[in-house]
C-alpha cells in the first residue's frame, strides 16, 4: 500500500511504481493541503502530482480553490509591463488560468486570456509546441482575432500551470509562441507547485523569466516497475486530437472579459443539496463558476472534472471510472475519486453537443447534465 514518511521539510512517498523523494523549500500553503501523489500509466513518467485545489483529479471546494487562486494572483508580481497575454495549458489547467486572470483583471490588469488546446477547431493556428512527458503531447493554440486581443501589443507573457516539474513543456509553450509576441519584453509563469529546483529552464526562456508558486521544492523519481497496462494506456492516447465544430466562447480563441455570464439556470434544488459538479476535458472554469454559486446558496459541493490522463489507483487516486471521450478524440476518458456511493447529486457540465457525453458516465453516477452551449 503507499504510504508517507515525514521530516521538518521532506517526506517519501511510496507509489505501486516507484519512491517520490520530496523537499519542501518555501511554503505559502502545507503541502497536504495543496497536492497528493498517484502512480501515472505512463511509460514516460511513473507519477502523477494530484492537486487538491484545482478540481480536476480530487474534489475540491469552490471556496477553497478560489482562496488558492487569489494567494497565487498575489504572487504575481505587480510591475509587469501592459497589456498582459494569461495562456492556461490544457488540460488540466485551462480552469487555473481563466481563474487567475479573472482575479488578475479584477485587479486592474489591462490584457487577455489564451488556453492551449488539444480540439481542433476551423480557426486560424497560432502556434502548436509540445508536452513531451505527456499522455497526448501536442498542444494548439489558436490565433485571437485582434480585436479581441492584439498579440502586437502584448509586452508580458504570464503563464499558468498547476505544477512544474522540470519546465520543458513551459519554455516549449513560450518559444513557440515568440515570433507571435513581437513586443513582449517579461515572461512569468504561474503554478501551485514548483518542484524544478533549478534555474535553467527560465534561463532558456525568449526573455527574462521568472517563476512564482504556492509551494517550491525538489522531487526525485525512483522507479522500480511499471503499472500494469501502462503502455497501452499510454500509447491509446499519445497523439490524438478531438475537434469541435466552434471553438465556442471559453479561451480557446482568446478572450478579455469574464467568462461568460449566462450560467445555465440554477437547476431545482432542495435547500443544502450535497452535490456533485462535473466539468468534462477543456471545459471546467464555467462548471467551477456555476459550483461556486450554488455554494454560495448553502448547498454542499466539491467540483472536479473528467480527464485524459491515465493513473493507477493507489495514493491519492482512491476510485476510477473510464468512459469514451465526448470531444470524439476516441480516447478513453477518467474520471477519479467520484466513488458513486457517495451520497452526492451529480450534475455533469458539457460544451460538447448534447448526445456526445458517454452515457456509461451519466448511468455511474446517476447524474443530471447540464449543457453550456458552447458550439451552437
Amino acid at each position: 500500500m503507499p504510504g508517507l514518511t515525514d521530516g521538518p521539510s521532506q517526506r517519501t512517498v511510496i507509489l505501486d511504481n516507484g519512491v517520490l523523494t520530496l523537499s519542501v523549500a518555501q511554503a505559502d500553503w502545507p503541502l497536504d493541503r495543496l497536492c497528493g501523489f498517484a502512480a501515472r500509466r505512463n511509460p514516460k513518467r511513473g507519477f502523477l502530482i494530484v492537486s487538491k485545489v484545482l478540481g480536476r483529479h480530487v474534489p475540491a471546494r469552490p471556496s477553497e480553490m478560489r482562496a488558492a487562486l487569489r494567494d497565487l494572483a498575489a504572487k504575481v508580481p505587480g510591475e509587469l509591463p501592459e497589456p498582459i497575454l494569461v495562456v492556461g495549458l490544457a488540460e488540466t489547467a485551462v480552469g487555473l488560468g481563466q481563474g487567475l486572470f479573472e482575479e488578475l483583471r479584477r485587479g486592474g490588469m489591462d490584457g487577455g486570456f489564451l488556453h492551449s488546446t488539444r480540439q481542433i477547431v476551423d480557426h486560424p493556428l497560432l502556434c502548436r509546441f509540445e508536452e513531451p512527458h505527456s499522455h497526448a503531447s501536442a498542444h494548439l493554440l489558436y490565433r485571437p482575432t485582434p480585436e479581441t486581443i492584439d498579440l502586437a501589443a502584448i509586452r508580458s507573457l504570464l503563464i499558468v500551470d498547476d505544477e512544474v516539474s522540470t519546465g520543458t513543456t513551459l519554455r516549449n509553450l513560450a518559444i513557440a509562441l515568440a515570433p507571435g509576441l513581437p513586443r513582449c519584453e517579461r515572461i512569468v509563469v504561474a503554478t501551485f507547485t514548483d518542484w524544478s529546483s533549478s534555474t535553467s529552464w527560465l534561463e532558456g526562456m525568449p526573455h527574462p523569466a521568472r517563476c512564482v508558486s504556492l509551494l517550491r521544492g525538489r522531487l526525485d523519481w525512483t522507479p522500480t516497475a511499471a503499472p500494469a497496462a501502462a503502455t497501452a494506456a499510454f500509447d491509446s492516447a499519445a497523439g490524438a486530437l478531438g475537434s469541435l465544430p466552434r471553438p465556442g466562447p471559453f479561451g480557446r480563441v482568446g478572450t478579455v472579459g469574464p467568462a461568460p455570464s449566462r450560467l445555465p439556470v440554477d437547476p431545482p434544488l432542495p435547500p443544502g443539496s450535497a452535490l456533485r459538479v462535473v466539468g468534462t476535458g477543456e471545459f471546467t472554469h464555467p462548471p467551477f463558476l456555476l459550483a461556486e454559486r450554488l455554494e454560495q446558496a448553502g448547498h454542499d459541493v466539491v467540483v472536479h472534472a473528467t480527464t485524459r490522463s491515465p493513473a493507477h489507483i493507489g495514493g491519492a487516486i482512491r476510485h476510477a471510472l473510464a468512459f469514451e471521450d465526448n470531444y470524439g478524440s476516441g480516447i478513453g476518458n477518467f474520471l477519479y475519486n467520484a466513488d458513486p456511493a457517495e451520497a452526492r447529486l451529480s450534475l455533469i457540465c458539457h460544451e460538447t453537443p448534447p448526445g456526445t457525453l458517454d452515457p456509461a458516465l451519466v448511468a455511474a453516477l446517476g447524474a443530471r447534465t447540464i449543457y453550456f452551449g458552447g458550439n451552437e
